[in-house]
């Protein structure tokens, strides 16, 4: 049988994709599991967005990671105490309400405008919070709102903002208050 310079081209192709096949599958396999320690074994590339090969990566010390743990419970710190805060603000100003609609000597007006307050009051607890855990959803990160006279102020953690953040969290903000975008400010916390 003689063979043709076109099969001989064809079988040597086909060799050097297989092998092409079985080096890429060697070097890229998902992991492999430790028959003595139990352990598993990562021998994939790391999956990193936007990266090309040759850029530089960061390293990170212990040291930074140890100071961004530190800046992260500063920030929760922050944030627990300023919602405890403003839920006593809250709490006080509804307790003055109640005592003015349960005051015999206020007159139907007064008693009429505290209420209307009161309902406003707890209308305006009621969307800060669904802001918070809807901002929370969408963007991922903790944050506070403060809805004050037809105004939001939102502050939300160090780091978080991008331009992306904002308009996810102003589209929330306008949409849920109903206040025009110039109404509505984000501020990052700065720790």
């Amino acid at each position: 049988m003689i063979i043709k310079k076109r099969q001989l081209l064809l079988a040597t192709l086909i060799i050097a994709l297989a092998a092409a096949v079985f080096v890429n599958w060697y070097y890229t396999k998902p992991q492999v599991e430790s028959a003595t320690a139990g352990t598993a074994l990562t021998t994939a590339p790391e999956a990193q967005e936007g990266a090309n090969l040759g850029d530089a990566r960061y390293v990170i010390s212990t040291d930074a990671v140890l100071e961004d743990a530190a800046a992260q419970a500063q920030a929760s710190e922050y944030f627990a105490g300023a919602k405890l805060r403003r839920k006593t603000a809250h709490d006080e100003a509804a307790e003055a309400l109640n005592d003015i609609i349960k005051d015999s000597a206020s007159s139907s007006e007064a008693v009429s405008s505290a209420a209307k307050a009161l309902e406003e009051l707890a209308n305006a607890i009621t969307l800060e919070s669904d802001l918070e855990n809807l901002i929370t959803a969408k963007v991922g990160c903790e944050n506070l709102v403060i809805l004050n006279g037809g105004n939001a102020e939102i502050i939300v953690e160090n780091g978080s903002l991008d331009d992306v953040s904002i308009v996810k969290i102003k589209e929330v903000a306008v949409k849920h208050t109903g206040y025009p975008v110039d109404n509505i400010t984000i501020i990052e916390m700065e720790y």
